[in-house]
């Protein structure tokens, strides 16, 4: 038996279920028990480290939903899975939303897509630990974070290598409206310096580049994806958010461009970085509306910083939850440094030249009054971050204007 294995509880009242289970399991790397009572399976959790419970809903001898609300409660850092026949009865919705399971896994289930999903929970497990105890108990209070969104994971698999096929990726953003009408307004903004007009998405992939279209297609179906279940949270305005992600990228751009002139790939990334900074903001809209609204309310009237505020509320922050986000995904390292250490640049291992441009540009935003959580803590950039950029007072009212300009050309 490998003492490292990942320990996975199994637990349903029918033994020919938990038969099939044992077979899908044999030549997987895990240390399995079985479970065909809420008793035996409490008497194994009591007893055994367990990685993973995945356990029935309806069972004569039990409650599903209580044996992993007991887990839930009693052992936070498990991952909790439900199996069940009975997908679509609101209690098990209902126990789905409030976190008591991680994903629900319809019977009867396809072999190869449970053992993926089971492999795929624990690979998360193993990143939140990097991050400590606390924010494992978080992260294990929500479903499992989304997957890449598809029209992103489309457009990637047109990228392989050196490869890149612009037609197959023109044809697949072609398909979503509204992301075609996003990379057509940023390949026309001055921004990328175009003087002609850019009419095809095949044009303003030429213009703007691959790795840029790749991550605004990421941006744009993350928003989209949250925007259609958007809870109503005091102090946090979508809009604004958007606005301050996209004025965020384009500062960090001219940041960076002011010191790297000709490295026209760091200039990219950082824009990239910047777009993507607050990824963790959404996660807490979307899974974690309540909290994210109270740590809101009580960094404006404590006047702290909302990471400050975070902590006090949840153990966490944003960029904590938008670094693992990020890493879940398998993003480039810099666009994870960024989420993690965009308000303490200093801190980062590597990527620090886009980091520290976040981190400044993030600072203008809030100056130029792109704003998205209405903070009232302190906006002032260190000193040695404007020698880096050569931020006087000119510059900055240069990349105001600039920012300004490009903001409404993609708002318009």
């Amino acid at each position: 038996m490998n003492d490292n294995a990942n320990q996975i509880l199994f637990v349903d009242d029918e033994v020919s279920i938990l038969e099939m289970l044992m077979q899908l399991c044999q030549d997987e790397d895990w240390t399995c028990h079985f479970a065909s009572s809420m008793a035996q399976a409490k008497s194994i959790l009591d007893e055994q480290h367990i990685d993973l419970v995945l356990a029935d809903v309806v069972m004569e001898n039990g409650d599903g939903i209580q044996l992993l609300s007991y887990v839930r409660d009693r052992f936070p850092d498990s991952i909790r899975l439900f199996l069940t026949a009975y997908a679509e009865e609101p209690k098990t919705i209902s126990a789905l939303a409030q976190g008591i399971t991680q994903q629900i896994i319809p019977k009867p289930w396809i072999d190869q897509e449970l053992k993926e999903i089971i492999h795929s929970a624990l690979r998360q497990r193993d990143q939140q630990k990097k991050y400590g105890e606390d924010f494992q108990r978080l992260i294990n209070t929500l479903p499992l974070l989304p997957a890449i969104p598809e029209s992103y994971a489309n457009v990637r698999a047109c990228m392989t290598g050196d490869d890149v096929d612009i037609e197959k990726m023109a044809e697949f953003i072609s398909q979503d409206v509204a992301i075609s009408a996003t990379l057509l307004r940023w390949a026309n903004s001055a921004l990328f310096g175009q003087r002609f007009q850019v009419d095809t998405v095949k044009r303003a992939i030429i213009v703007l580049g691959t790795r840029i279209v790749e991550n605004l297609v990421l941006s744009e179906t993350i928003n989209q994806a949250i925007t259609q279940k958007l809870p109503n949270i005091k102090g946090f305005d979508l809009d604004k958010f958007k606005k301050h992600s996209m004025a965020a990228a384009v500062i960090s751009r001219l940041l960076i461009k002011s010191i790297w002139p000709n490295d026209s790939e760091l200039q990219d990334r950082a824009f990239v970085a910047g777009l993507l900074h607050d990824c963790g903001k959404l996660v807490l809209v979307y899974y974690l509306s309540e909290q994210f609204e109270l740590a809101i309310g009580k960094g404006l009237t404590n006047g702290i910083s909302l990471s400050d505020a975070e902590l006090a509320t949840y153990k966490s922050t944003h960029s904590q939850i938008g670094a693992f986000l990020t890493e879940w995904w398998a993003l480039p390292s810099f666009i994870v440094n960024t989420n993690h250490w965009h308000h303490s640049p200093q801190s980062t291992p590597t990527d620090k030249d886009i980091v520290i441009a976040v981190h400044a540009a993030n600072l203008l935003c809030y100056q130029f009054n792109y704003d998205c959580t209405s903070e009232r803590s302190s906006r002032q950039i260190d000193p040695e971050y404007n020698s880096r950029f050569y931020l006087n007072d000119e510059a900055i009212e240069i990349i105001k204007t600039e920012s300004e300009k490009t903001i409404r050309a993609m708002v318009q």
